[in-house]
């Protein structure tokens, strides 16, 4: 509506990413209601609307990795995969061969020229609350100039008032959340249909007393509550080994169980292109992160592992299955971070820009294991900072470069 207004011409492509006719237990489709709702608002707008079947695509550059990794017992995040490979691949080149000389799509980011280099950067979105380009920052920075948001410079409030103004069918539909091809079922629901269950058993870390079974340990990941019955308080999800099967939990959603002053990632993704100069010249590079979608920013010094730093002692509360690459970055919290994820996306920005993505390979000692104490539960999200006596502490003895998770 907003590029037809202004004067482009227009046209609305309907995307199939999931088959769910091969499904069981999910009684929440809405595929056939999105195009139904698809069909709806540009029959209002005026604009014709195709129809792409990507269900191959994805189950092959997506959603087969996805299955993977939850069976490694890590918690992936698909939507970075699926914005890489599929919308801002293969849909850019199907809307290319339709004519189209740009896409656009409806994520909360926006796309700047570089004053300095002439490069086209991304941003973040001006809503913090909508704010998507978390999920873009994967994507290669060369379709930059091939894409467009036009909900970047706005706020969702605001989205919602046009499209009431202008009549749009869609305007008081809820926002999405959540992994796509889930639906309202639980993630334990869904993920059984792809894997057999892990059975194991909780631990409590300040006792180490067992407290209880764990029906599914794919099906668990760190900071939720455990939900095991019967007990006084409710448990956190700390950690997983995947080798002894055990499930690591504590009593306190602020224990400091939960945090970390370091972590290390795999190879980054820079939609530059190449690393930021202080990474190339062997320096550490001073930005923000989130390693979660809905995270406050936080700040961090990133750097290269080397002979003489960039080593990151690893939790002993996270073991995963099978052999995992060396890691590619190595990461200093300004802050104690809570629940830093393996396989998660951690993004990486300088300001407003989004300078690229790496998966977390695992998180460093927590301050429990350091024997540091964290914030209470009311200080969650600004986190307290660490002294530097103890972020020197959490840097020691482990190369990066040659751990592995044993078989």
């Amino acid at each position: 509506m907003l590029l037809k207004d202004q004067g482009y011409d227009v046209f609305g492509v309907f995307m199939r990413n999931w088959d769910e006719s091969e499904e069981t237990g999910n009684a929440n489709c809405t595929v056939e209601a999105d195009y139904a709702q698809a069909q709806s608002v540009c029959r209002h707008i005026g604009v014709p609307l195709h129809e792409v079947d990507f269900v191959r695509q994805y189950w092959t550059h997506v959603f087969s990795d996805f299955v993977a990794q939850c069976e490694a017992g890590v918690t992936p995040n698909p939507d970075l995969a699926c914005n890489r490979h599929i919308k801002f691949g293969a849909l850019l080149e199907h809307c290319k061969s339709l004519g189209a000389d740009m896409v656009a799509t409806g994520h909360y980011a926006r796309v700047q020229r570089c004053a300095n280099s002439g490069q086209l950067q991304l941003l973040r979105g001006v809503d913090p609350l909508k704010d998507q380009s978390y999920f873009l920052a994967s994507i290669h920075g060369s379709c930059l100039a091939e894409v467009a948001f036009p909900l970047g410079g706005i706020t969702k409030e605001h989205v919602r008032q046009l499209a009431m103004e202008r009549g749009i069918p869609s305007a008081a539909r809820q926002s999405s959340s959540g992994i796509c091809f889930i639906g309202r079922r639980t993630f334990g629901d869904f993920i059984s249909n792809y894997t057999e269950p892990v059975v194991g058993r909780f631990e409590d870390v300040t006792t180490g007393q067992d407290v209880g079974p764990c029906a599914n340990m794919l099906a668990v990941t760190l900071g939720q509550g455990s939900g095991i019955s019967g007990l006084k308080s409710r448990m956190y999800v700390v950690g997983k080994d995947m080798q002894s099967q055990r499930v690591y939990v504590a009593p306190a959603q602020g224990h400091p169980s939960l945090f970390t002053s370091s972590a290390a990632l795999q190879e980054a993704h820079w939609i530059a292109g190449q690393p930021p100069q202080e990474l190339q010249q062997g320096k550490g590079l001073s930005c923000s992160f989130k390693a979660r979608y809905r995270q406050a920013p936080q700040s961090c010094t990133v750097s290269v592992p080397s002979d003489t730093r960039g080593v990151c002692k690893p939790s002993r509360f996270t073991r995963l299955r099978g052999v995992w690459p060396s890691a590619g970055l190595y990461v200093a919290f300004k802050d104690s971070a809570r629940a830093i994820t393996p396989q998660q996306a951690f993004v990486m920005y300088q300001g407003e820009v989004c300078l690229g993505s790496a998966p977390i390979l695992y998180p460093g000692q927590t301050l429990y294991e350091m024997e540091i104490p964290a914030h209470g539960r009311e200080d969650l999200q600004q986190p307290g900072a660490i002294s530097p006596q103890a972020l020197h502490s959490a840097h020691k003895e482990v190369d990066m470069r040659n751990l592995t998770y044993a078989n």
